[in-house]
């Protein structure tokens, strides 16, 4: 079965760009047997370049064996060789992070950082409060920071008493657990209203769940709930599957109904339907934001409704407008089209009177010839016999 060594061989191979050095790696692998390795080569030629040739091993590797993290440093290296650093090179958070080697560890799957930084930005500088559930050794504290700037409160909460020792002095760490709705009422309490929620600690459906229940009613309008993680929905290990109840994303999909409650028969919800903004899906991510909304309403414009008119009438003059306007557009095309015979029809009677005009003149003509007499008989008989016809 392939293993780190062998992967290691070929990614840097492909790196190389080197089919022989790719093709040796898979063929002197003691570790593949002749199906492991027509799978590899398969699943190599799919693609044309190095970094589709990483994604379609990435993909092999996954289907094949389950190996997550085997599959993960062939979507890393395709990352890297296509244009996946290209376009994130811009991104600000991204730039911390791919540039930050040394001091608090801080791990993040790569393609999080546009998503911060889509519903985050818009706080950068202001003295918005941050809570962050799950700081692990503090990292992302200290990303947060620079980020969001000095005016920003940062809390941290963590189930593991050595996040706190190990943040940043001036970091705020409180320990507790997210599935104890009361701790987290107390740190709202204490800390909040939180403008920004940041829910990367256990991932387990209880604590995510508990956690969007509870603090997504304490979030200050116009604040953002991001759930991290949420995979997790689809592990069976954190008793997850697809389309399976109880999952954090089943969950959310349930709060889309909440969003539009106004339009179908189940009781609104105050805090889902009433606050709630817009639901993003990302992959592995989840963010709500809260907004506090009025009641949806249809509207129409074009008329003098709002003097003194009601609505209803209104409507109706609208529609007997509509059928007036109707009308009279079908009166005009009857007498545009009424002109347009007319014209034709002159048309038609000076082409004969030109004609005709053009046919006497060709008769005094023959008439003024030598042997006209002759002719004018033929042109009388000819007259006469059509005349007879």
């Amino acid at each position: 079965m392939l293993n780190e060594e062998t992967l290691k061989a070929i990614l840097l191979a492909l790196a190389r760009r080197s089919d022989d050095d790719v093709e040796r790696a898979i063929s002197e692998s003691a570790v593949l047997d002749q199906a492991e390795r027509a799978r590899l080569r398969t699943a190599l030629d799919s693609a044309a370049d190095p970094a589709g040739m990483a994604r379609a091993l990435g993909d092999a590797v996954r289907e094949a064996t389950g190996l997550d993290f085997l599959a993960n440093e062939c979507y890393r290296a395709a990352f890297y060789l296509g244009d996946g650093l290209p376009a994130l090179r811009s991104d600000p958070l991204f730039g911390f992070f791919s540039s930050k080697r040394t001091g608090r560890v801080l791990d993040k799957w790569v393609h999080y950082f546009p998503i911060y930084t889509e519903h985050f930005s818009r706080f950068r500088g202001r003295p918005v409060r941050i809570l962050e559930i799950g700081v692990y050794r503090g990292g992302s504290l200290d990303m947060w920071r620079w980020f969001f700037g000095p005016d920003a409160i940062l809390v941290g909460a963590d189930i593991d008493e050595r996040a706190r020792e190990v943040s940043a002095p001036d970091h705020l760490v409180e320990i507790g657990d997210q599935t104890d709705p009361e701790f987290l009422r107390s740190l709202a309490e204490r800390h909040g209203p939180f403008d920004i929620v940041i829910d990367d600690g256990g991932h387990t459906m209880e604590q995510q769940i508990v956690t969007a229940e509870t603090l997504f009613p304490l979030i200050a309008d116009g604040g953002v709930l991001l759930t991290e993680d949420c995979h997790t929905s689809y592990w069976d290990s954190y008793q997850g599957g697809v389309g399976r109840a109880g999952t954090f994303i089943e969950w959310c999909k349930a709060k889309i109904d909440a969003v539009n409650g106004y339009h179908h028969d189940t009781t609104v919800d105050r805090v889902w339907t009433d606050t709630v903004d817009s639901i993003a899906f990302y992959d592995s991510v989840v963010v709500v934001k809260k907004q506090q909304r009025f009641a949806p309403f249809a509207e129409q414009v074009g008329h003098a409704e709002f003097l003194l008119l009601p609505r209803f009438s209104a409507q109706h003059v609208i529609e007997l407008t509509a059928r007036r306007d109707a009308a009279v557009a079908q009166r005009d095309d009857l007498l545009r089209q009424r002109e347009e015979d007319r014209r034709s029809a002159e048309a038609r009677e000076a082409q004969l009177e030109s004609d005709l005009a053009a046919a006497r003149a060709d008769t005094d003509t023959l008439r003024r010839l030598p042997g006209a007499s002759a002719a004018a008989g033929v042109i009388r008989r000819i007259s006469a016999r059509r005349r007879t016809d």
